[in-house]
């Protein structure tokens, strides 16, 4: 009896110290998922292709933070608060992806411990790559970088490549 006495006063001990909290077991990595950037070498600048070009790397960004939050490993600073970050740094650049230091900043102003930068690479209409990198926020160190080829410049296939990358970059955070 006085064994079980002292393994609940230790178990109480860890509770109030934070250590076995249900919090501290729950406390996932936030990502900060940057807008995807273009870089077409396909240069087919039909309407058209232009606008699902554009559609598409939205898309992948708010899919990739979508994937994150349904799987639960990681969570990912929601694409309002992720725009609203970045109205700053999209009006003095091309393209945000070329000031890495102002897409740290902005992960560190939304609260994340890391940050995941993509491009779409456009090559064909058959061959679309995305490519992209995690960097630790605190260290600015790289974690991972990867490249998927597309075989197909449709919804579905970027949408798979999309949850490839999500899957990566979990698998990544959870090492």
């Amino acid at each position: 009896m006085r064994g079980g006495l002292a393994l609940a006063a230790c178990a109480l001990a860890l509770i109030a110290s934070g250590a076995g909290s249900a919090h501290a077991a729950t406390q996932r990595p936030t990502v900060f998922v940057a807008p995807f950037d273009l870089f077409d070498t396909a240069a087919d600048q039909r309407p058209a292709i232009v606008a699902d070009q554009h559609h598409w790397l939205r898309h992948a960004a708010a899919r990739i933070r979508a994937d994150l939050d349904r799987a639960g490993r990681a969570k990912a600073v929601g694409t309002g608060e992720t725009l609203a970050r970045m109205k700053r740094i999209d009006a003095d650049y091309d393209h945000p992806s070329t000031c890495t230091s102002c897409l740290v900043s902005a992960a560190r102003q939304a609260g994340a411990g890391f940050l995941f930068v993509g491009t779409l690479h456009w090559v064909s209409d058959l061959i679309v790559y995305m490519k992209a990198y995690l960097l630790d926020v605190r260290s600015g160190r790289e974690l991972m970088a990867r490249t998927f080829e597309v075989k197909s410049d449709d919804q579905l296939m970027l949408d798979r490549a999309a949850d490839r990358m999500a899957a990566a970059l979990e698998t990544r955070l959870k090492h």
